[in-house]
């Protein structure tokens, strides 16, 4: 697949935090998992990628937002936000991915709360190799992630002797109040707005605000969705929030520093957070020095 120079730079994207299922090999080769299909792609050039994979091409562009070019995108937001140039312009290739499967990416992102990449994507692959085989590659078993049904029925200890902790208990629970909805309930929630869906997410068992806007953002294409963590909020103190730097993230203030993204960025805030996100989990620690000793940030 040849896509143009600074469209796609496929590590960044799988490595910042939206999946958990790509693993580097030797020599630029990735292997990734999203829903039914898997990926094993070989990075040619910057422009230019090698793809095996059970699916065809438009199941990669969609996985990867192809479909998007990225320069509009990012005329579009800094028209609205000049003060995102800088972010946008040192994470080129950063996309917002387009998971196929919701029911994966929500049980993914179940592994995350107090929790760091490298641990969560252990823990994601131990909750995957539940599922079936679906292709054995360069020796690697590749899994198709377990249905609701099959995560429902892991004991509680069985997932606490495999290191989730307090997590072995939240996953199976929330399995079974997915199976207790209507069949389809999840994939619905695509359909409506952004905020009932956060708001049937956040009704789920464990589902903080966050978690529910990182579901709508990775897994309902929700793109309204701004999670906000402490490194997407120390980012936001510092550009929008400067009197609340410092201080606790509240209820009140999630949902007002959400609603300020989203009346700037509208349908691309997820796309706008994302960069600063991963900015501030790059360079955050240098940024928060550089305030301190009341130096100016630009990014």
């Amino acid at each position: 697949m040849n896509v143009p120079a600074g469209q796609l730079d496929l590590p960044l994207c799988v490595s910042s935090g939206q999946v958990f299922r790509w693993d580097k090999f030797a020599d630029s080769h990735w292997l990734g998992v999203d829903g039914t299909n898997w990926f094993r792609v070989a990075i040619a050039g910057s422009d230019c990628f090698e793809v095996e994979s059970n699916a065809d091409e438009s199941a990669f562009s969609s996985l990867f937002r192809l479909d998007w070019n990225a320069e509009v995108v990012e005329r579009q937001l800094v028209g609205n936000g000049p003060e995102l140039v800088p972010y946008l312009s040192a994470l080129k290739g950063l996309r917002v991915m387009r998971s196929s499967d919701a029911g994966e990416t929500l049980f993914c992102f179940l592994c995350t709360p107090n929790n760091h990449i490298s641990r969560i994507g252990s823990m994601v692959r131990k909750l995957a190799s539940f599922g079936d085989v679906m292709e054995v590659i360069d020796g690697v078993a590749v899994h198709r992630f377990p249905s609701a049904e099959r995560i429902a029925a892991i004991h509680e200890q069985e997932l606490r002797d495999l290191g989730f902790g307090y997590r072995g208990a939240t996953i199976p629970r929330v399995a079974k109040q997915i199976l207790a909805n209507q069949k389809g309930w999840l994939e619905s929630l695509k359909e409506g707005s952004y905020q009932d869906a956060h708001d049937e997410l956040a009704a789920l068992h464990g589902v903080g605000p966050k978690l529910a806007d990182c579901i709508a953002l990775f897994a309902l294409d929700h793109g309204e969705a701004v999670p906000i963590d402490t490194h997407i909020w120390q980012a936001l103190t510092r550009l929008y929030f400067p009197e609340w730097a410092g201080s606790a993230l509240t209820g009140a203030k999630y949902r007002a520093a959400g609603d300020h993204f989203r009346s700037r960025f509208g349908a691309l805030s997820g796309w706008a957070q994302q960069h600063l996100f991963y900015d501030n989990v790059l360079h955050g620690r240098e940024a928060r020095r550089a305030v301190k000793s009341g130096q100016k940030v630009t990014r």
